[in-house]
């Protein structure tokens, strides 16, 4: 497994093939606008994912929505059109299970196998290897590429059957919102009540009413620095969709996040999808910085 095709080379994906390379891996890639970035680093541009897969001993894809992961592996220039039987393709794209699961299903029907590991952390988090893999599928199939899990970024875990991977996405991803809707409201509270805000912080930082989204979000929050985006609304928008699909499919109360949901509603509906989302404290303040920072 010497060789790794990786399909997506975006804000995600070129910091994981650049990991892989790092560790020793050959990477083959495809992005449908190109990457000179992968070449520049050391890998090989391929025309097309039916390309990596006639190339690549792993697969790997992280790509924008389920549309481009039937594309990329079901399409005229798909993998199937040249997958090797036994090969494994790591799905990292954050979709609905069952979209995934029909492709992996397309898949085992040409010989080989797919699993579901969507990556927690923002792109930022990648490169330093601070996010975490959520891997799930058929463990004869994850002990086959351990070594390529190890090389993608820092720890991953392994959830179980497949689908579980988003599944805990899901879970992680509800609090990621509720945890940023309820440090905007602090601070927001903190302001008004004329309190130093970094004394605030720091005083938070440490403290039990603290949380990572505090400290990472928190000074955007006292700066109202929404651009360059770390994490931008409209990444973690299309995963608060899927959260709201699957706890009505288990009928499944989720007061505090539905709460939460609808100030990102309201952000995605003012036009601040590719402000981070730090910028919700502008909703819950009733602000306007941040639509001047999205029209500039």
């Amino acid at each position: 497994m010497n060789r790794v095709g990786v399909i997506g080379l975006g804000k995600m994906g070129l910091p994981i093939a650049r990991n892989l390379m790092e560790r020793g891996f050959e990477v083959v890639g495809f992005r449908r606008h190109g990457s000179p970035e992968l070449a520049e680093a050391g890998g090989t541009i391929a025309s097309s994912a039916s390309e990596v897969a006639e190339q690549a001993d792993v697969l790997l894809s992280i790509v924008p929505d389920a549309a481009a992961v039937e594309d990329v592996v079901c399409g005229p220039r798909g993998t199937l059109q040249t997958l090797r039987p036994g090969t494994v393709h790591i799905e990292m794209s954050t979709i609905e299970v069952s979209r995934k699961s029909s492709v992996r299903d397309a898949v085992r029907q040409r010989g080989g196998d797919l699993l579901d590991c969507p990556i927690s952390g923002s792109p930022a988090m990648v490169a330093p290897r601070l996010a975490t893999t959520f891997v799930s599928g058929e463990q004869p199939s994850v002990d086959a590429v351990r070594s390529v899990l190890d090389a993608i970024s820092g720890e991953w875990v392994y959830a179980g059957a497949f689908g579980n991977g988003a599944r805990l996405k899901y879970v992680a991803n509800l609090l990621l919102a509720i945890h940023t809707v309820a440090a905007a409201e602090a601070l927001v509270l903190a302001r008004r009540c004329g309190l130093d805000l970094d004394l605030v912080q720091r005083t938070l930082d440490t403290s039990i009413a603290s949380s990572a989204i505090w400290k990472q979000r928190g000074p955007l929050m006292r700066e109202r620095s929404w651009l360059p985006a770390p994490g931008p609304i409209n990444t973690l928008y299309a995963i608060l969709e899927q959260i709201e699909a699957c706890a009505s499919d288990l009928d499944t109360r989720t007061p505090v996040f539905d709460s939460a949901k609808r100030l990102f509603d309201e952000a995605v509906d003012r036009g601040w999808g590719q402000l981070d989302i730090a910028s919700v404290h502008d909703v819950v303040a009733g602000e306007s910085a941040a639509t001047e920072a999205a029209n500039a």
